[in-house]
């Protein structure tokens, strides 16, 4: 009699104090536990096993593209920076030789690559019109010429010639018109006129044709003299902006 009141005493506790169950797993996963507990896990461990491959595929894959984009980003500033080098040191080069050379002769007959340097030294092609009459310049500046046969040139053109075939000045002014003989002298002349003036140049033959105008240098007539009157001072003064120019250049391209 006791053992059965004992019983009933436990079956009581139990139904007034029942233990907690898990409530994450629900049936079918408790039905698939018991029934083949194995499948289970093969699957799981399986699907695993095939996600990291499918993870190690992708980092390989990746890692691949992250080298070749890598490789292809690194050639491009090569050859960029290969390039620039290449143009900075040209142009400061010739910029040295250019003002050695100006520096040095003062013979203006003498012509360097095709191309002759003149100072400016009146308002003559200053334009009246500035619509009509391009290219003209002021005095104080520096005129670049390319050499060209005489005949060569057209209306329009701003040519420099000599005055006289014995004169050893020269005037640039532009052509204002082309003819095939001078009177009864059959050959190419122009007549030219000066963009300020109001009256034209006396005839020219071809042969005074010395070259036609490229390109002006605005305000470097006075620079040019000092350069011409200072020689070493100028040389050593180019050579040392050079040399600076050079180390802020690596400095920046470095950091």
């Amino acid at each position: 009699m006791d053992q059965e009141k004992k019983r009933k005493q436990q079956k009581k506790r139990q139904l007034q104090h029942p233990k907690k169950r898990k409530t994450s797993t629900s049936l079918v996963e408790r039905e698939q536990v018991v029934g083949n507990p194995q499948k289970i896990k093969k699957k799981k461990t399986g699907s695993t096993n095939g996600s990291t491959k499918k993870k190690k595929r992708n980092t390989q894959n990746t890692s691949k593209n992250g080298k070749k984009t890598t490789k292809k980003k690194k050639k491009q500033p090569k050859a960029i920076s290969l390039l620039l080098n290449v143009l900075f040191y040209v142009f400061i080069l010739s910029i040295v030789v250019g003002s050695v050379l100006f520096a040095t002769s003062n013979d203006e007959n003498k012509s360097f690559l095709g191309y002759r340097f003149f100072g400016v030294l009146t308002d003559s092609m200053v334009p009246r019109d500035p619509k009509t009459q391009k290219g003209g310049f002021h005095s104080g500046d520096i005129i670049i010429v390319r050499d060209i046969p005489g005949e060569s040139a057209e209306v329009g053109d701003i040519v420099t010639f000599r005055p006289s075939i014995t004169s050893q000045a020269f005037l640039t002014h532009r052509v204002k018109e082309k003819m095939d003989k001078l009177g009864e002298t059959e050959g190419v002349y122009y007549i030219t006129q000066g963009d300020a003036n109001k009256a034209e140049d006396v005839p020219i033959s071809a042969k005074q044709v010395v070259g036609k105008k490229v390109f002006v240098i605005p305000k470097v007539g006075g620079v040019l003299n000092f350069v011409q009157d200072n020689v070493v001072v100028s040389v050593v003064f180019i050579l040392s902006v050079f040399g600076f120019i050079t180390i802020i250049r690596y400095y920046f391209l470095n950091n």
